[in-house]
């Protein structure tokens, strides 16, 4: 039997008394968290693909929060809290956006994510995420970003473009 229990949750949009708990959920998972009044702006936000993961007794578990840029839906911030990690909730997070952004019309799903976030990488990897660059100093403590697309609207089995593909280079 596994030590891991097995996880109930609900996914759901984020709602303005969300916005301590992910607050909260930003300084225990980032280095370099948002504040409050920028999450807040977030959930208030139009055209954003937002959801968090809560357990049966409404303690926030993970969350995604993203923006369309064209075509390409941008993670723009996902964390598992940390007594959840290692339970499949990124996982899951990210294959409802890919899904969102799939039956939206859009092609892609991007993402940043810290050079040195190994477990991280490792996860995007395995599904289906591949390195298309690099961000400098993207991060305030001049740490690299790795830019992580996968592609999931018209032509997502199969290269499109040798541009798209990160295969092709």
């Amino acid at each position: 039997m596994s030590a891991v229990e097995p996880l109930h949750h609900v996914i759901r949009e984020p709602v303005p008394g969300d916005a301590r708990a992910l607050e909260v959920a930003e300084r225990e998972c980032f280095p370099d968290p948002w504040p409050g009044h920028l999450i807040l702006a977030e959930i208030h936000a139009c055209g954003r693909f937002q959801r968090v993961a809560v357990s049966p007794d409404g303690d926030l578990m993970a969350y995604v929060l993203g923006v369309w840029q064209y075509l390409d839906l941008h993670i723009l911030k996902i964390a598992t809290c940390p007594p959840h990690r290692r339970r499949g909730l990124a996982s899951e997070l990210l294959r409802l956006a890919e899904a969102h952004a799939a039956e939206s019309g859009g092609e892609t799903v991007t993402l940043e994510v810290r050079t040195s976030n190994r477990p991280a990488i490792a996860m995007y990897r395995s599904l289906g995420y591949v390195v298309r660059g690099i961000r400098r100093c993207y991060y305030g403590d001049g740490e690299d970003a790795l830019i992580m697309t996968r592609t999931v609207g018209r032509g997502s089995g199969g290269p499109r473009t040798g541009i798209l593909k990160g295969e092709d280079r």
